[in-house]
């Protein structure tokens, strides 16, 4: 059992204990420190009953300096708490709209801190000060945020509803949240009534399918089930329909409504791949409520309750429900156990028992698979085969024909494999092109044919910062090998020059481009006020509605950056670069934007402590996060280096970090820390290897080690025979990061990697 973990008050007087004498270190021990009085807890307002924040201990006088450049500093490393400290000091130093931004900085970080009461305190006397626009504010938005915290339900529906009625710039996410209150609150006709407004707000159709099934939650909340039900059912046509049959059985089980068992038994049988399916059954079993002995079986495959899913799909064959689908689970299974031969024969039978079956073609790609795993070329090659000309529509079709080729180039027939590739290059564009033609022309190296030679390095020339290009550079052992110690350092970009190039190259005048979209100032007043995940996705949908126009990505990227908001400036650099014609190569000043020095000091001293590359780790951090210190995924994953929490206390461990918690890994130099910890871990692991290390980081060791078995010190067959499609990707983007990074920070005149 783990020791108590200390009160956020408690940590965050360690933490700033802890800066202070650093700082003093650092002044020559002698140097006094800034007075000003650090207020942990500027409030003596009670705790409201039922709070999940508890009141903490009376405030204690600390000192802290009163330094704006300080508190920056260590809400930019994540040390909220101690810049909190440093803001609340400023802010009883200060006047005026100085002061005000200190106020505004002290409770957006006590919030994120956990300290909801501290938070409503310093909210309430930055909207005293606002004046008139106190009600259109940052703040209000925040204030009613932290009153819902609170349980002050009433008070932060009313916040919500004076933000809208000034004019607020999130008054559409203002209305979504309006809503769900008056609904918890049990004011049912007008909740009605907001939600409706909200249906027929501009919101984005992921923010308004995500809305309908919170409205649905909310209601329930206020004990108006008819009203719940109506908005689950409605959430139906869209979104996670899952869930909301999941949810509107529970409410009808709870009314005893029969019906209850008709919600969940569609819920598992026609999504039984959904998180909330393993639950479902377990219900239904309970109450004895017959589900068919297929659907059981994949449910229980997806839970990994391994004996009770060949049970039921055994059963399921045995009664002829759904027998080829049965039976490709049955296969999947033994592969999971690592029975080779069951697997391959179990998924030839699920494919000729149903040539129709919509996992035909899963069954002969697995099938496949595995038998060039085994190393039965022949046979692979003509499951692969079968796929290609029975399935040409099927998503794994371009693999496979892929795949033909590679058999024969492993069964030693390398002409054979160079003309399979050769073929398909004429058919295929992209990626899949680009693989092609490289595989064509290493194969064509392995026949000793001269074509070889020049094939590369064509490839290697029209494109040079591509996964293939960069690996027919090294192939042709022209890529830079030295190791260099890059210079981590962001610079002004040039934009006159950035603006030349889009002109010389594009034909377009970014100086005429059109105001930017006003939805914009969206992006970043949501990430102001806590709502991360809808900027991030608020931005992507902006970027791709702009992406075919230069002139208005240009402008989305040069206000981005202006702004301040490294990810978004990159990934509208990325975008700008991906719409360029091709053959046109972006100069250093545009490419600095997309591939940017982010966190450059915190960066350099993980890498250094680790003994790994700089430019590998901003090169992984471009790829987990896109340099969003915020960024989390569907998988649990948070952060600059996208750690999950389970392997986050491990390396605290390692690192000798107490306490550690979960949204630690939303502190920057924290993130840096460990993903430079893990990353580390899986070089040593791999001999120093960057593509086993980077598949190990995506999928853990055992993955990588799997492909090692079947590449051995094969790095290009290494990257192939990885079981994922995802980590192939990661793999081959993130080393395309890495080419960029060495051209750009480390003095090199091209992208290259070193081996």
């Amino acid at each position: 059992m783990h020791a108590p973990r200390p009160s956020i008050v408690a940590r965050t007087l360690a933490l700033t204990v802890a800066i202070l004498g650093v700082l003093a270190v650092a002044c020559g021990g002698s140097q006094p420190v800034d007075p000003g009085t650090l207020l942990l807890v500027v409030t003596d307002t009670p705790a409201i009953a039922g709070s999940p924040t508890a009141q903490p201990p009376p405030a204690t006088a600390t000192k802290a300096p009163a330094d704006v450049k300080l508190g920056d500093k260590l809400r930019y490393e994540g040390d909220f708490e101690g810049a909190a400290g440093v803001y609340a000091a400023i802010a009883g130093q200060a006047t005026g709209d100085k002061q005000q931004q200190a106020r505004l900085s002290q409770a957006q970080l006590l919030s994120r801190s956990g300290d909801a009461v501290g938070a409503r305190t310093v909210l309430h006397a930055y909207i005293a000060g606002a004046g008139t626009g106190g009600d259109a504010s940052t703040a209000r938005y925040i204030l009613a945020s932290t009153l819902d915290d609170l349980g002050d339900l009433t008070g932060a529906a009313d916040g919500y509803g004076r933000y809208i009625a000034a004019g607020g710039v999130l008054s559409d996410f203002a209305r979504v949240e309006r809503a769900k209150l008056l609904a918890r609150l049990g004011r049912v006709t007008e909740a009605e009534t907001a939600a409706q407004e909200v249906v027929a707000s501009p919101l984005l159709p992921d923010f308004k399918a995500s809305f309908v099934f919170s409205m649905g939650k909310a209601f329930e909340q206020g004990h108006a089930d008819a009203n719940a039900l109506a908005w689950y059912d409605r959430a139906k046509l869209g979104g996670d329909v899952a869930s909301a049959l999941a949810r509107g059985g529970a409410v009808k089980k709870r009314l005893n409504d029969p019906a209850w068992t008709a919600d969940f038994v569609e819920a598992v049988s026609a999504y039984p791949e959904s998180g909330v399916a393993s639950d479902l059954l377990d219900e239904l079993d309970a109450a004895a409520v017959p589900v068919s002995d297929h659907a059981r079986g994949v449910v229980d495959y997806r839970a990994r309750r391994n004996d009770a899913a060949r049970g039921a799909l055994a059963r399921a064959i045995t009664a002829a429900d759904h027998p080829a689908e049965s039976n490709y689970y049955l296969a999947a299974l033994d592969e999971r156990v690592g029975d080779t031969t069951s697997a391959i024969d179990g998924y030839q039978r699920a494919h000729d028992l149903d040539h129709a079956s919509p996992l035909a073609d899963d069954a002969l790609w697995w099938r496949g698979k595995l038998l060039e795993q085994a190393g039965r070329y022949a046979e692979a090659g003509a499951s692969y085969t079968a796929l290609v000309t029975g399935y040409p529509a099927s998503g794994l079709a371009s693999d496979a024909n892929f795949h033909r080729g590679l058999v024969q180039y492993r069964s030693g027939d390398a002409a054979a494999a160079a003309a399979t590739w050769g073929a398909i290059v004429p058919a295929s564009s992209g990626s899949d092109a680009l693989r092609a033609r490289f595989w064509q022309g290493r194969a064509l190296l392995a026949a000793s044919d001269g074509l070889a030679a020049p094939l590369l390095a064509n490839l290697r020339n029209e494109a040079p910062a591509s996964f293939y290009g960069l690996r027919a550079e090294v192939l042709l052992k022209k890529n830079d090998t030295k190791d260099r110690e890059p210079k981590l350092k962001d610079q002004q970009p040039d934009w006159p020059k950035i603006a030349k190039f889009l002109k010389d190259s594009a034909a377009t005048d970014v100086n005429a481009a059109p105001a930017a979209d006003p939805r914009w100032a969206e992006v970043g007043e949501l990430r102001r006020v806590g709502l991360n995940a809808q900027s991030d996705t608020l931005a992507r949908a902006l970027l791709s509605e702009d992406s075919r126009d230069i002139a208005l990505v240009y402008a989305d990227m040069r206000a981005a950056y202006e702004g301040g908001e490294t990810s978004v400036a990159a990934r509208s650099a990325a975008t700008l670069i991906a719409a360029l014609p091709v053959g046109a190569q972006p100069p250093n000043a545009l490419l600095q934007i997309a591939y940017p020095a982010a966190y450059s000091d915190l960066t350099t001293a993980a890498a250094k402590q680790q003994a790994i590359s700089p430019s590998l780790l901003l090169a992984l951090v471009r790829q987990e996060s896109y340099y969003d210190p915020d960024a989390g995924s569907g998988a649990g994953a948070l952060g600059l280096t996208q750690v999950v929490p389970a392997t986050g206390e491990a390396i605290a461990r390692d690192l000798g970090v107490e306490p550690f918690a979960a949204s630690d890994l939303y502190r920057p130099k924290l993130s840096l820390n460990f993903g430079a910890s893990y990353l580390a871990d899986q070089l040593k692991q791999f001999q120093g290897d960057p593509y086993h290390a980077l598949a190990a980081y995506n999928a853990g060791p055992g993955t990588a080690s799997n492909a090692i078995k079947a590449s051995g010190d094969d790095e290009d067959l290494f990257v192939e025979d990885l079981e994922f499609d995802e980590t192939q990707r990661y793999v081959r983007l993130v080393m395309e990061n890495y080419a960029r990074y060495r051209q750009l920070y480390e003095g090199i005149d091209r992208p290259s990697l070193p081996r």
